[in-house]
């Protein structure tokens, strides 16, 4: 069974290799249950030879940077504006 998925998967593998997947994770994913779940995943994909980019937010992160130091956030056009 095992290896009747591994062939079944070999043709996406090899459509795969060498192209460019971008990743992102939100800031709450650091918190998430599963994230060393995520990380292994990402480091099996980079080993069949994905190139990979990972965008990653900090929204909670800011927002309690901010909070901890007595600042509200400025917002345009409903994006917040970090300096």
């Amino acid at each position: 069974e095992l290896v009747e998925g591994f062939r079944h998967s070999v043709p996406y593998i090899n459509a795969h290799r060498g192209k460019t997947f971008v990743i992102m994770l939100g800031g709450e994913a650091i918190e998430h249950e599963n994230f060393s779940n995520i990380v292994n995943d990402i480091g099996l994909l980079h080993s069949l030879g994905i190139r990979l980019v990972v965008v990653y937010g900090a929204r909670p992160q800011i927002d309690a940077n901010l909070a901890e130091h007595h600042h509200e956030p400025v917002y345009h056009k409903q994006t917040r504006v970090t300096d």
